[in-house]
């Protein structure tokens, strides 16, 4: 069978894998027998002995000895067993029945928590929606992960939405379907059975590629299954282009902690042969161009775009690892083993550090140079070669790259997360360089966004305790590289005479009467040559350093807005950066903004605070006049524990007991919405968005949005008064 186009979608079925392919006229169905292995590791004898053991033989279609490195640090390969399974499924059950043959730690057992079609991706050397050739089981192309200017295949699309005809003011399973939308169709019916099929046969009819959702994985699906199974039609239920029906999801999800807060999410429902986007649950979707986005973080870290679009950003790092670590011959440990290397307490002080801060000065400043190193902790990693195994090394000991500070020696031989990030950073360069040609080019902007986030959250990746390449000694490493580079590019800056109005960890505010931008310039050309590290100049007309809200002499190193020469702005911390601020204040507050922002000067602005002040009436009258819309009046919060856990009386559990009384158990870290309807009260004081609540709190919400704008319009003029 002889098949070219792009790799669509895969995912195994028994003995065999599954792809689509999409051609330019079609999608076909492309199989082949392929299953996943693992690797055993332990003395020779007891290799043997494993090998020839009849209670794992039954999962086996293959077993033989194999070199690879088992340790991300061993210089030579090591033979381990390898044990290829009859069915992908099985993979967790026999890592568990050969654990238990053993003392614990006797077997030491690898690549067994890599999802399958992962492992087929990395053993092809495939990714999606790259173009292929297939012929006899094997895969050909020009194509590759590096190029910027790829082409993708021509994709058609669907919306899907379910309205339910609601018994009650939250919407349930036991509800009834009142309608389907689908693209710019209504689907209708009065029996309900004729509107699921109707529902079914026109997704059939349109074969669409991709299918979108606002809550297909929380709602939309779970409820639509279940009401086919209600309605006896559940296993008519064929809306992926096989030929079997739709199943549900296996849990009801999960809530985790990251990076300091708790996050939910629900369990994903895939298609097969079909892509099923969940806009909520895909971290980097904003608009429709952040497909593009979705695709090139698909491509580059070799994950399944439905996997990609419900996956953390720690697991699109981790894949893009796995896939350097097979290639390279390294094993993947089932459970991490590299510890963190014992410091006595006067080495901990030293190590344990962070980032550089440079406290702002608060105020209004004008003509501000700000310097970013560019794309900072993950150039480190690469330049510098960071990564768990390359810290404190066996192989080097008298290695010359040492960490600043702390003396710590690095390896000479690359790393494996330098390596994972290097494509990143080449990436991110490339599409740069394409947008400073194509600047409104909304495809490269989509794809550069989606490579940043990897970026930034890999440096945090790299002391995550689960991470398999991830260890603590590393993160310090790069903390300190990153505090002696800020501190060399302040003295450069103080030796040309700029005053440093802030430094956070990678960029730097500088200040200098009368300065042109030449000088900014030379400034940075100076810092790029001593430190080694590119940087980005952005120049501010004006900008705002501010206060804590709590205690007026301390400033907030993250709490700032200003507008460059181009007139642009940049916010940092402030309500309309904030996602639990409502739309009618983001709204009113940037109005405020986008008209300071063509002053040239603080004098200027301030001219402007009459104007100011109108937009900020504008809006009250309309909270006056009940005319603020409901919607865009919704605070938007995220729960920290479940909704039984809540002891104390706060507009949030108020909430939640509400959502709860109406059958709604909310998890820790879904995201509620509410409107305020009597801040007043002890108890009902807001009402869950989704009850829809007919009134709102007029005082409460003047208030608010009042100190919303005088945020931004104190700075400039401490006596000026809004109402």
């Amino acid at each position: 069978m002889n098949i070219r186009g792009y790799l669509f979608d895969s995912y195994p079925v028994g003995d065999r894998m599954v792809s689509w392919i999409k051609t330019e006229d079609k999608v076909s169905r492309f199989e082949e027998r392929w299953t996943p292995s693992i690797y055993v590791g332990s003395k020779r004898e007891k290799l043997e002995k494993l090998s020839c053991n009849k209670k794992i033989s039954s999962y086996l279609k293959c077993i033989r000895y194999v070199e690879r490195y088992e340790k991300v640090d061993d210089i030579s390969k090591s033979q381990v067993l390898q044990l290829q399974l009859q069915d992908s499924k099985k993979i967790i059950h026999l890592a568990r029945e050969i654990e238990s043959l053993e003392n614990y730690g006797t077997y030491r057992l690898y690549n067994v928590d890599i999802p399958t079609v992962q492992s087929y991706f990395y053993d092809k050397d495939i990714f999606p929606l790259g173009n292929f050739s297939i012929s006899s089981n094997t895969w050909t192309t020009d194509d590759s992960v590096d190029l910027a200017d790829y082409i993708t295949p021509e994709i058609s699309k669907m919306e899907l939405e379910l309205v339910p005809r609601k018994q009650d003011k939250i919407a349930k399973f036991t509800d009834r379907i009142d309608c389907i939308m689908i693209n710019d169709f209504i689907l209708e019916s009065e029996s309900e059975a004729d509107l699921i099929l109707e529902c079914v046969k026109t997704i059939q009819d349109l074969d669409p590629d991709f299918i979108f959702t606002k809550k297909g994985d929380s709602f939309d699906l779970p409820y639509l299954l279940e009401r086919a199974r209600q309605n006896g039609v559940q296993n008519k239920m064929i809306i992926g282009r096989e030929d079997m029906p739709l199943l549900g999801p296996r849990s009801k999800g999960t809530s985790y902690f990251s990076y300091g807060r708790i996050y939910y999410k629900p369990t994903g429902i895939k298609l097969q042969g079909r892509i099923h986007i969940d806009k909520s649950s895909c971290f980097i979707w904003t608009d429709d161009y952040d497909i593009h986005g979705l695709y090139e973080i698909s491509r580059v870290c070799r994950l399944p775009m439905q996997t990609m679009a419900r996956a953390s950003i720690g697991k699109c790092m981790s894949s893009l690892q796995f896939y350097n670590a097979t290639r390279r011959g390294l094993l993947i440990p089932w459970k991490p083993v590299m510890a963190e290397v014992f410091k006595s307490r006067r080495e901990l002080m030293v190590a344990d550090r962070g980032g550089l801060v440079f406290e702002p000065i608060v105020g209004v400043h004008e003509n501000v140079a700000e310097l970013d190193f560019a794309s900072l902790f993950g150039s480190i990693m690469f330049k510098k070669n960071i990564s768990a195994e390359t810290i404190l090394c066996k192989c080097c000991l008298q290695s010359e790259d040492r960490v600043p500070d702390l003396g710590w020696h690095i390896c000479k031989r690359q790393g494996i997360v330098p390596q994972s990030i290097e494509i990143l950073l080449k990436k991110r360069s490339l599409y740069s360089s394409l947008l400073k040609e194509f600047p409104d080019n909304k495809i490269y902007k989509s794809r550069k966004n989606a490579l940043k986030w990897i970026l930034v959250t890999s440096f945090g990746y790299l002391g995550f305790n689960n991470a398999k390449f991830g260890r603590i000694d590393a993160h310090i490493a790069v903390c300190a590289f990153a505090r002696h580079l800020l501190l060399q590019a302040v003295k450069i800056a103080e030796k040309n005479d700029f005053q440093v109005l802030h430094g956070i960890v990678d960029s730097l505010w500088l200040y200098k009467k009368g300065a042109a931008r030449e000088e900014m310039e030379k400034v940075k050309a100076e810092i790029e040559i001593m430190t080694g590290f590119a940087m980005s100049l952005d120049v501010y007309k004006w900008l705002v350093f501010m206060e804590s809200k709590q205690d007026k002499d301390i400033p907030v190193a993250n709490r700032y807005f200003g507008a460059f020469e181009n007139g642009k702005l940049k916010l940092r911390g402030i309500e309309t950066r904030r996602h639990d601020t409502p739309t009618f204040f983001k709204k009113c507050q940037m109005e405020i903004l986008e008209l300071f922002a063509t002053a040239d000067n603080i004098k200027q602005v301030q001219d402007l605070l009459p104007r100011a002040k109108e937009i900020y009436q504008n809006y009250c009258n309309l909270l006056h006049q009940g005319k603020a819309p409901i919607d865009e009046l919704a605070f938007t919060t995220r729960t920290s524990k479940d909704a039984n856990e809540y002891k104390v009386n706060t507009i949030q559990s108020d909430v939640l007991w509400q959502l709860k009384e109406q059958g709604e158990h909310t998890r820790a870290g879904q995201k509620v919405r509410y409107v305020i309807t009597d801040y007043s009260k002890k108890k009902k004081r807001s009402v869950p968005e989704d009850m829809n609540p007919d009134r709102y709190d007029v005082k409460r919400y003047a208030e608010l949005l009042t100190e919303c704008c005088y945020a931004i319009t104190k700075p400039f003029d401490h006596d000026f008064e809004l109402g």
